[in-house]
């Protein structure tokens, strides 16, 4: 007797222990029940520890102890010099302020080394793929010996084996464009932005804005026309017009710095204030002129004896501005730096300074704090909105110009070079994942190899790049915490010296897991938008 439909639907149903959809629902409560029983389990773990530990743990403001004050130790002075400052700390400072010192640390160690490994490896992983053998090669080579060899060693070596090998820094190394490479580690130039910025700065904003609407006229007209232009040389040059006019006008109508020096000195006699100061010089050395040559025939005792010394506040633009323009003139120089202005104004007042640079508006408040005001000159000087401060050898030390200490040279470079290695062969993959056809196709358009790349290959590429490039962006955030190898004060050091000190081992060791936390999910929520913004839009 053949079956009906519902017998056969009744024979034909499966057990629920066997269901997958029914497995698949009671192993997902299975795995929520066992995180919550876990998450419980480290909960009371933790109070149980920290009450064994004792009240003093959890000490209030008002003497007495509770859960809520698990904290408060924080507050207390830290006592404790850090050798790297991002910011400006005291050793009478709580432990919260040191602990941001070592998380700014570790932040700017892990976003320069971000960006430069972003760039070695990019160039690294380019240069595997090349049709030179040299090149090839040697990205080769490097990418080998580096992923193979642990970044705790390579560091070690750097530190000790590299940059404590330095000369000393009366023997700096001088490679070329003001770089010094010393065992103090290494002094670099670096820009310093001056009153006159401001105003330049809307320039700038006129040549952006300008860029983007000769972008789009030149765009219109090439659809127009049918005629390709190169909307990115018109538009770039005159973008690069604006910005270069807005430069030499701001340059040429400001009167921000100056000079503060004695009339007797006789400066203000002459057509400039550079003028006058070079005279000054050259009467003190007796000779006609500071060319090269000139200044060969004097000797160095000489030479530092009739230096223009200058007194300037530690940190101010003044000190780059003036300086470029004295090296300008060949005027021999020694800069006394001060922690405000009126320290420099009392050692110009004693005679230990010739002249007292810094902005007009200053000069003139502490010019009449002088006993003789009468007797000073306010000589004004030209300024640019952005000055290039050199470093320069001053007696045993270094002065003007970003100096990298040794501990975080070898951090940074460590990072960067280990972590480049492994950005390098992702990029590497990713350009080859890019079907052959595509770069077929560029090249049958007549685009160059360097067009072809730059327009075809690596927006392709990107696609791929990215989610592991996130992974190593995380992975060098996280292995800055071997700073401490390298006496390198980040977080993980900071903190350590916070723990021996205060004994709150649980609470120090949450707050670097808090920090490390939102690191990372800053990293991964950048990258993340950037994944997106790449992805593909199907429609």
């Amino acid at each position: 007797m053949p079956m009906g439909p519902d017998r056969l639907r009744s024979t034909a149903a499966i057990p629920f222990w066997r269901d997958v959809r029914v497995l698949g629902v009671l192993a997902q409560i299975a795995l929520a029940i066992a995180l919550v029983a876990g998450t419980a389990w480290l909960g009371r773990n933790l109070l149980a520890g920290i009450s064994r530990l004792g009240s003093a743990q959890f000490l209030c403001a008002d003497g007495s102890s509770h859960l809520r004050c698990l904290f408060n130790f924080m507050n207390l002075p830290a006592s404790f010099d850090i050798g790297e400052l991002p910011i400006d700390y005291e050793t009478t400072d709580n432990y919260w302020r040191a602990l941001q010192v070592g998380l700014l640390n570790t932040i700017k160690v892990s976003v320069t080394g971000i960006l430069l490994a972003t760039l070695l490896g990019a160039f690294t992983g380019i240069a595997v793929l090349s049709n030179n053998w040299l090149l090839r090669s040697l990205a080769h080579g490097y990418i080998d010996i580096i992923r193979n060899t642990p970044l705790l060693v390579q560091l070690f070596f750097l530190y000790y084996g590299v940059i404590l090998a330095l000369p000393a820094v009366s023997d700096s190394l001088r490679p070329g464009l003001g770089i010094y490479l010393s065992q103090r580690g290494i002094a670099l130039p670096w820009p310093v932005f001056t009153g006159s910025m401001l105003p330049w700065l809307a320039f700038l904003l006129l040549a952006l804005i300008q860029f983007q609407v000769l972008w789009l006229i030149l765009g219109q007209r090439e659809q127009a026309t049918g005629r390709p232009t190169n909307r990115l040389a018109w538009a770039g040059l005159s973008a690069l017009a604006v910005a270069a006019a807005g430069w030499f006008l701001v340059a040429g109508f400001n009167d921000n710095q100056a000079v503060l020096v004695s009339r007797g000195a006789r400066v203000g006699q002459a057509r400039s204030t550079l003028e006058g100061l070079e005279a000054l010089v050259l009467d003190r050395l007796r000779i006609a002129s500071l060319s090269p040559a000139d200044l060969e025939q004097v000797g160095p005792e000489a030479l530092q004896e009739a230096a223009l010394k200058v007194c300037v506040v530690e940190g101010s633009p003044s000190e780059p501005n003036l300086a470029r323009l004295l090296r300008a003139r060949n005027i021999p120089f020694h800069m006394e730096d001060f922690d405000r202005a009126d320290q420099a104004t009392a050692a110009y007042a004693e005679g230990e300074c010739d002249v007292f640079a810094a902005p007009r508006v200053v000069l003139a408040g502490e010019r009449g704090t002088l006993e003789n005001p009468a007797g000073h000159l306010l000589a004004g000087v030209s300024e640019l909105p952005v000055v290039l401060s050199l470093p320069s050898l001053e007696g045993l030390n270094l002065a003007g110009g970003a100096r990298l200490t040794p501990e975080f040279a070898a951090l940074l470079f460590g990072l960067v070079l280990y972590t480049a290695a492994f950005i390098a062969e992702i990029v590497r993959a990713g350009i080859l994942a890019v079907h052959r056809g595509q770069s077929e196709a560029a090249r049958a358009l007549g685009l160059t190899e360097g067009q072809r790349l730059q327009l075809v290959v690596l927006p392709q590429a990107l696609r791929v790049i990215i989610p592991p490039l996130t992974s190593q962006y995380l992975n060098l955030a996280k292995n800055s915490s071997l700073a401490i190898a390298v006496g390198f004060p980040d977080l993980v050091a900071v903190t350590n010296t916070i723990m021996n000190q205060s004994g709150r081992a649980v609470q120090v060791i949450i707050l670097v897991m808090l920090a490390y936390l939102s690191l990372s999910l800053a990293i991964s929520a950048l990258l993340n938008w950037y994944n997106r913004k790449m992805a593909l839009v199907e429609r």
